[in-house]
Protein backbone atom coordinates (compact mmCIF):
# COMPACT_ATOMS: atom_id res chain seq x y z
CA UNK A 1 0.00 0.00 0.00
CA UNK A 2 1.28 2.98 -0.88
CA UNK A 3 1.81 6.07 1.37
CA UNK A 4 -0.68 8.60 0.11
CA UNK A 5 -3.61 4.95 0.44
CA UNK A 6 -2.43 5.13 4.55
CA UNK A 7 -2.75 8.75 4.48
CA UNK A 8 -6.42 8.70 3.02
CA UNK A 9 -7.51 5.97 5.13
CA UNK A 10 -6.01 7.11 8.10
CA UNK A 11 -8.08 10.43 7.42
CA UNK A 12 -11.20 8.04 7.42
CA UNK A 13 -10.52 6.96 11.05
CA UNK A 14 -8.33 3.61 9.91
CA UNK A 15 -5.84 3.81 13.11
CA UNK A 16 -3.71 0.66 11.62
CA UNK A 17 -3.28 2.82 8.50
CA UNK A 18 -2.15 5.45 10.88
CA UNK A 19 0.08 3.50 13.21
CA UNK A 20 1.60 2.35 10.16
CA UNK A 21 2.11 5.53 8.70
CA UNK A 22 3.75 6.90 11.83
CA UNK A 23 5.71 3.17 11.90
CA UNK A 24 7.26 4.77 8.91
CA UNK A 25 8.36 8.33 10.05
CA UNK A 26 9.24 7.02 13.55
CA UNK A 27 13.28 7.38 12.46
CA UNK A 28 13.26 10.43 10.93
CA UNK A 29 11.01 12.11 13.78
CA UNK A 30 12.70 10.66 16.79
CA UNK A 31 16.35 12.16 15.00
CA UNK A 32 15.01 15.41 14.64
CA UNK A 33 13.52 15.58 18.01
CA UNK A 34 17.11 14.44 19.69
CA UNK A 35 18.55 17.30 17.17
CA UNK A 36 16.05 19.89 19.51
CA UNK A 37 16.89 18.08 22.80
CA UNK A 38 19.63 16.32 23.23
CA UNK A 39 17.96 14.31 25.33
CA UNK A 40 16.58 10.71 24.84
CA UNK A 41 13.74 10.80 27.05
CA UNK A 42 12.15 14.09 26.17
CA UNK A 43 13.34 12.93 22.34
CA UNK A 44 10.84 9.82 23.26
CA UNK A 45 8.13 12.23 24.92
CA UNK A 46 8.39 14.94 21.82
CA UNK A 47 7.73 11.63 19.47
CA UNK A 48 4.73 10.72 21.91
CA UNK A 49 3.01 13.92 21.81
CA UNK A 50 3.26 14.61 17.95
CA UNK A 51 2.20 11.56 17.14
CA UNK A 52 -1.22 12.14 19.41
CA UNK A 53 -1.57 15.41 17.94
CA UNK A 54 -1.26 14.43 14.22
CA UNK A 55 -3.48 11.64 15.49
CA UNK A 56 -6.31 13.83 16.91
CA UNK A 57 -5.52 16.46 13.60
CA UNK A 58 -5.29 14.34 10.61
CA UNK A 59 -9.08 14.65 9.87
CA UNK A 60 -7.94 18.09 9.25
CA UNK A 61 -5.25 17.70 6.81
CA UNK A 62 -6.82 19.23 3.41
CA UNK A 63 -3.64 17.49 0.85
CA UNK A 64 -2.48 14.27 1.37
CA UNK A 65 1.41 15.08 -0.07
CA UNK A 66 1.76 17.55 2.66
CA UNK A 67 1.64 14.96 5.59
CA UNK A 68 5.47 14.84 6.10
CA UNK A 69 5.12 19.04 6.07
CA UNK A 70 1.78 18.22 8.77
CA UNK A 71 4.33 15.77 10.93
CA UNK A 72 7.51 18.07 10.71
CA UNK A 73 5.38 20.74 11.76
CA UNK A 74 4.01 19.58 14.43
CA UNK A 75 7.38 17.81 15.72
CA UNK A 76 8.93 21.29 15.46
CA UNK A 77 6.05 22.72 17.93
CA UNK A 78 6.52 20.07 20.20
CA UNK A 79 10.20 20.38 20.84
CA UNK A 80 10.07 23.98 20.96
CA UNK A 81 7.25 23.64 23.47
CA UNK A 82 9.24 21.56 25.45
CA UNK A 83 12.54 23.54 25.56
CA UNK A 84 10.26 26.67 26.36
CA UNK A 85 8.80 24.64 29.17
CA UNK A 86 11.82 23.66 30.21
CA UNK A 87 13.79 27.29 30.00
CA UNK A 88 17.31 25.66 29.36
CA UNK A 89 19.30 24.41 26.48
CA UNK A 90 21.59 20.85 27.37
CA UNK A 91 24.29 20.02 25.29
CA UNK A 92 24.63 16.46 25.88
CA UNK A 93 28.58 15.02 24.94
CA UNK A 94 27.33 11.53 24.20
CA UNK A 95 24.54 13.03 21.33
CA UNK A 96 28.15 14.86 19.19
CA UNK A 97 29.57 11.51 19.24
CA UNK A 98 26.39 9.54 17.88
CA UNK A 99 25.31 11.85 15.47
CA UNK A 100 25.67 11.32 11.83
CA UNK A 101 27.31 14.66 11.43
CA UNK A 102 29.95 14.02 13.98
CA UNK A 103 31.33 11.52 12.09
CA UNK A 104 33.93 13.55 9.63
CA UNK A 105 34.55 16.28 11.65
CA UNK A 106 36.48 16.30 15.46
CA UNK A 107 34.34 16.10 18.56
CA UNK A 108 35.67 19.68 19.75
CA UNK A 109 34.52 21.37 16.46
CA UNK A 110 30.79 19.39 17.00
CA UNK A 111 30.60 20.13 20.68
CA UNK A 112 30.93 23.86 19.67
CA UNK A 113 28.68 23.52 15.99
CA UNK A 114 25.91 22.48 19.09
CA UNK A 115 26.32 24.48 21.01
CA UNK A 116 26.41 27.54 19.35
CA UNK A 117 23.12 26.02 17.11
CA UNK A 118 21.72 25.63 20.53
CA UNK A 119 21.73 29.34 21.35
CA UNK A 120 19.75 30.52 17.83
CA UNK A 121 16.60 31.64 18.23
CA UNK A 122 13.64 29.52 17.47
CA UNK A 123 13.50 30.01 13.92
CA UNK A 124 16.89 30.43 13.05
CA UNK A 125 17.79 27.04 14.50
CA UNK A 126 14.79 25.19 12.63
CA UNK A 127 16.07 26.35 9.65
CA UNK A 128 19.38 25.26 9.84
CA UNK A 129 17.76 21.92 11.34
CA UNK A 130 15.70 20.97 8.71
CA UNK A 131 18.28 22.03 5.74
CA UNK A 132 21.09 20.64 7.32
CA UNK A 133 19.97 17.72 9.62
CA UNK A 134 17.16 16.91 7.31
CA UNK A 135 18.15 17.80 3.99
CA UNK A 136 15.04 19.71 3.08
CA UNK A 137 14.54 22.00 0.35
CA UNK A 138 14.01 25.72 0.68
CA UNK A 139 10.47 24.82 -0.33
CA UNK A 140 9.89 22.45 1.80
CA UNK A 141 11.17 24.47 4.81
CA UNK A 142 9.05 27.46 3.68
CA UNK A 143 5.74 24.83 3.85
CA UNK A 144 6.68 23.43 7.41
CA UNK A 145 7.59 26.67 8.34
CA UNK A 146 4.18 28.71 7.08
CA UNK A 147 6.74 31.41 5.87
CA UNK A 148 7.61 32.65 2.24
CA UNK A 149 10.41 31.02 0.71
CA UNK A 150 12.66 34.62 0.82
CA UNK A 151 12.11 34.63 4.76
CA UNK A 152 13.41 30.91 4.73
CA UNK A 153 16.50 32.08 3.09
CA UNK A 154 17.10 35.20 5.13
CA UNK A 155 16.70 32.91 8.48
CA UNK A 156 19.18 30.76 6.92
CA UNK A 157 21.74 34.08 5.85
CA UNK A 158 20.87 35.29 9.31
CA UNK A 159 21.53 31.77 11.30
CA UNK A 160 24.89 30.90 9.20
CA UNK A 161 25.80 34.44 9.92
CA UNK A 162 25.44 34.54 13.83
CA UNK A 163 27.30 30.82 13.77
CA UNK A 164 29.93 31.86 11.86
CA UNK A 165 30.49 34.71 14.60
CA UNK A 166 30.08 32.03 17.37
CA UNK A 167 32.38 29.96 16.51
CA UNK A 168 34.91 32.95 15.50
CA UNK A 169 35.08 34.04 19.51
CA UNK A 170 35.29 30.19 20.56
Amino acid sequence: MNIDDLITKAQSGNTNAFAELMYSKKEMLYKTAYIYVKNKEDALDIVSETVYRAYKGIKKLKNPEFFNTYVTRILINCSIDMLKKKNKFVLDSESVLQSEASKDEGIEENIDLYRAVDMLNDKYKTVIILKYFRDMTFEDISETMQCPIGTVKTYLHRALKVLRMDLIEE
